[in-house]
């Protein structure tokens, strides 16, 4: 007898969390895609708190999954089909950078403006706060429940399918913070999610970068390049350029008539 085939829950992007909302409904789903209905409050007098219930700080975005790479420790696969423009936190502890020679999956914590909550500046060129005096340590996931930190970089061959939106949650010296991710396409179920680290972190690492994609949990290609057809010699002989066939006939018309004008003057 076959087996009847899953459908992926019908899941949809959330609202960007603002600081005059009161209570800010948890952005996770379950397992099942069901949106988690608890409300979420400032923890340590933020503006704009990491978007998740304290079960789901715990546990990770049911949506979300963790499984074992061939070749690379851990992915972040989405757990069912899900939309362009679903939003995640990744989140950690702030503190300070660890040596590049260990294993970290920290990032750097730049705490938006702690009246509202955004990271956008007008007076700041560019518009973002992302300057060096800004800089307040880092965002450690480790010993958390933040499944974020498992998403990998696209290799040579493949695209991003999510970025940050350097919207970031929590407080300058607080305990702890957050950064805003959105898909940037639909990312259908067993997908690997994936984002952009940068050039410099596989430099200052000395670690050569590689494509991610399995057969089980794949990851999106980039587009590949249209290829340029090859002339052949007997076209290059041939083949005319293409020509404005008007302003042709009227540099021919005004040639007809210099010859015409010509011949009445040698006869006489």
């Amino acid at each position: 007898m076959t087996q009847p085939t899953k459908v992926s829950p019908q899941v949809y992007p959330q609202q960007r969390a603002k600081a005059s909302d009161e209570s800010i409904q948890c952005w996770a789903h379950s397992q099942t895609g069901k949106r988690c209905t608890a409300k979420v409050t400032s923890r340590e007098g933020e503006p704009i708190p990491i978007p998740y219930c304290e079960r789901h700080l715990n546990s990770g975005d049911g949506a979300l999954k963790v499984v074992n790479h061939p070749f690379f420790g851990k992915a972040l696969v989405a757990r069912y089909d899900l939309p362009a423009k679903y939003r995640m936190a990744y989140w950690g502890k702030r503190g300070q950078c660890a040596n590049c020679d260990v294993e970290d999956r920290a990032i750097s914590f730049y705490p938006p403006n702690p009246v509202t909550g955004s990271n956008i500046d007008p007076k700041i060129a560019g518009g973002r706060t992302l300057k060096r005096d800004n800089y307040n340590g880092v965002l450690n996931p480790g010993n958390t429940g933040d499944v974020i930190q498992y998403a990998a970089c696209p290799g040579p061959n493949e695209k991003q399918n999510m970025r940050s939106t350097f919207q970031y949650f929590g407080l300058r010296n607080g305990d702890i913070g957050g950064l805003e991710f959105v898909t940037l396409m639909p990312v259908p179920k067993n997908t690997q999610l994936l984002h952009w680290y940068g050039s410099g972190w596989w430099e200052v690492r000395g670690i050569k970068r590689m494509d991610v994609g399995t057969k089980r949990y794949p990851a999106p290609l980039r587009d590949a390049p249209a290829k340029k057809k090859r002339r052949t010699e007997e076209e290059d002989e041939f083949t005319s350029p293409e020509v404005d066939l008007n302003k042709l006939a009227k540099a021919i018309d005004v040639e007809w008539k210099r010859r015409e004008k010509q011949s009445e003057q040698t006869s006489v």
